[in-house]
């Protein structure tokens, strides 16, 4: 029996929730490429996300510019553990989005962010373009032209943090702008007033981000106390500095940056009492490590696994930020001429840390976490702490370590349930098949990149990759690819690339030169290649799949699409790809008594595929239907939808129920929707 958490539809359904713009204002302008730009903008209905499929005109903070639009809310995620843009849009107070392809300015006002946005050109204009890279990301809190390869190889060792502006820059800046006031001899009064102002001034012109304003605020308000003797201590400054945050933009705590600047700092203070007493060589190796263990319950959260060497790389990397690398950019800003060394220095760096990220990603992956875990882990390493605290001697707080990460692995691995997922990535195919206690799990197909509003997103890093790390799922026992059209296999490469592929399975007769090229990366990667003959079967954990088609060479690739049945916890599903109706009756001459729960639709519903008589014969308990909104094919056609309405099959389409999972557990067959 397959129970539904929710009504079935196939019908799409307009929201009345939209609203009319004629023009905004930009806030903030995000990033700016040569294909697009995107931007904060204020409107009459509030703040929205534009995103503008143009370089010209170049937006800058201040321009009115024309709308003359409908938008409406943005939706929740449609894929499991995949990021969530809508919690990300209302925690920086905008409602939704607008897409706009063309554009123009009607007029312009000054603004601080505009001031910001210029000295960010000016420092391009000066500078060589790493040098104003770092410029940029160190001083002013943009990031925008970091490469995602550099960026990725910093995510991978834990590193990141350091190129966003934080209390690690506020406090260098005050340190080294403290020291040259007191070698000029200025009084202690003037200097304090002096760094104060700065601060403010920092904080306006680096974009105010969370651990900026944490940061600048709680060194402020350490001047103010110091000067009039009010005897606050660290934990009252920072309580006093968060509530005032929290008041004036309660949102804020739902951002990662907030959440990561308050909390590490929350967990440094209350350690002061182990930190004090060591010296400053105990101190240097004691203080990243305190701040990986505090982190850890968020860093899991937020992106479902561990870096082991991230302690090793802040341990090595930060004294070369602080005492190499800023000092340099300091240099430069005040002798232009040195930038030559600069970049030099800097181009060595970032070759290291691209080599590193590619042979040191030592990744534990662990999986979503749910609340109740969280706080468990929390506090474990408080308790461990305590441990520490009380008898530095004992060896209580290694073992409440040590089991903390053990049951980090028992909530891993224990997933009782089997799941045949449908993933939902737009005009395109992707089925995850997992086994009960992470024993087998299979990709078959894996999305691609195929884009109708004309923005190009990456599949893989929205969906598939999320999905399987938030699985905790570290290799794919065997990738299945169905045949070599872009929406099947797209992803096909960046997934081998991630994750461990033990096996990939292809058609024997495609003669696509994408799928070739997958082949080829699958022998560079030592990945096991089988092509299988119709009635060949394959067991993994407590999944059997059998392969229907086909045993020929077919006219075109669709037709060359391996169709295949999927036996998993009594529950039989069939894959089909996208073939058409003269394979779907060579299948039912070959298997006139085939029978099956789940029908997964053949090229995403279109009518050229999923015949009357193939369903007829078939009589699945339900249809599953992957396909893309505004695709330029009318899928789902309206003549499947009427095949299913004559013969009474209820069905899920991922263009309006998102991903589509049927979760198997105690003899039950539960129906989930993410939308």
């Amino acid at each position: 029996m397959i129970y539904i958490d929710v009504a079935l539809t196939s019908l799409l359904v307009k929201s009345d929730d939209s609203v009319y713009i004629d023009k905004a204002k930009v806030i903030e302008v995000k990033k700016q490429t040569e294909e697009k730009q995107t931007a904060k903008v204020q409107t009459e209905a509030g703040l929205y996300y534009l995103t503008l499929a143009n370089s010209t005109p170049r937006l800058m903070p201040g321009d009115w510019i024309d709308v003359n639009t409908e938008v409406s809310e943005i939706t929740n995620p449609t894929v499991p553990h995949a990021f969530n843009f809508k919690q990300y849009l209302q925690s920086n107070g905008m409602k939704g989005t607008i897409y706009l392809s063309s554009t123009r300015v009607i007029h312009q006002e000054w603004s601080i962010r505009a001031y910001q946005f210029e000295l960010v050109n000016w420092i391009k204009e000066h500078y060589p373009p790493l040098t104003a890279t770092y410029l940029q990301s160190w001083f002013l809190g943009v990031r925008n032209d970091l490469s995602e390869d550099i960026s990725d190889s910093y995510a991978t060792l834990g590193i990141i943090h350091l190129f966003a502006v934080s209390g690690l820059h506020v406090g260098l800046l005050v340190g080294i702008v403290s020291y040259v006031l007191k070698r000029l001899g200025v009084i202690q009064e003037l200097a304090d007033l002096m760094v104060v102002m700065l601060l403010f001034c920092f904080m306006m012109i680096s974009g105010a981000s969370p651990s900026i304003v944490r940061a600048a605020s709680m060194a402020i308000l350490a001047k103010v106390n110091s000067r009039f003797k009010w005897n606050l201590s660290s934990l009252d400054i920072f309580s006093i500095v968060f509530l005032i945050n929290f008041i004036a933009f309660p949102l804020q705590v739902y951002q990662i940056g907030f959440i990561y600047s308050y909390w590490l700092t929350f967990c440094l203070i209350i350690c002061q009492s182990v930190i004090k007493p060591l010296s400053p060589k105990v101190t240097f190796f004691i203080i990243p490590f305190l701040a990986q263990l505090a982190i850890l319950p968020i860093q899991i959260s937020q992106d479902y696994s561990i870096n082991l060497l991230s302690y090793v790389s802040n341990l090595v990397l930060i004294p070369v930020v602080t005492t190499l690398l800023i000092p340099c950019l300091l240099i430069t800003l005040v002798i232009p001429p040195f930038s030559l060394i600069t970049e030099k220095i800097l181009s060595v760096f970032e070759q290291v840390i691209l080599v590193a990220g590619k042979y040191l990603d030592l990744r534990w992956v662990i999986g979503s976490l749910n609340l109740s875990m969280v706080i468990l882990m929390i506090l474990l390493l408080f308790l461990a702490g305590w441990f520490v605290e009380k008898n530095s001697q004992s060896k209580k707080w290694m073992i409440v370590l040590v089991s903390t990460f053990v049951l980090l692995e028992i909530v891993r691995s224990a997933q009782p349930t089997s799941k045949v997922t449908f993933l939902d990535v737009g005009q395109g195919d992707s089925t995850i098949i997992q086994s009960p206690y992470q024993r087998c799990t299979i990709v078959v197909d894996t999305g691609g990149k195929v884009s109708f509003t004309g923005e190009v997103t990456s599949i893989f890093n929205q969906t598939l990759e999320p999905y399987l790390l938030g699985e905790g799922i570290r290799a794919i026992d065997y990738l299945i690819l169905s045949h070599g059209d872009v929406d099947h296999i797209g992803e096909a490469t960046s997934l081998m690339e991630t994750f461990n592929v033990k096996h990939l399975v292809v058609p024997k007769y495609s003669e696509s030169e994408r799928l070739k090229d997958v082949i080829k990366l699958a022998k560079q990667l030592n990945v096991n290649i089988l092509t299988p003959k119709t009635n060949d079967t394959l067991t993994c954990g407590n999944q059997t799949l059998t392969f229907l088609q086909p045993d020929e060479k077919q006219a075109n690739e669709n037709d060359q699409s391996l169709v295949l049945t999927v036996d998993i916890s009594d529950l039989t599903v069939l894959l089909t790809g996208d073939i058409s109706t003269e394979v779907e009756t060579d299948i039912l001459s070959q298997y006139p008594g085939l029978k099956l729960d789940v029908y997964k639709a053949a090229h995403h519903g279109s009518k050229t595929s999923n015949s009357l008589f193939f369903l007829e014969q078939l009589a699945p308990s339900i249809s599953v239907v992957s396909s893309g909104k505004n695709n330029r094919y009318g899928h789902p056609s309206q003549e499947f939808l009427s095949t299913l309405s004559t013969l009474n099959i209820p069905l899920l389409n991922t263009q309006v129920d998102g991903t589509i999972q049927f979760e198997m557990k105690r003899g039950k067959t539960l129906v989930h929707r993410f939308h």
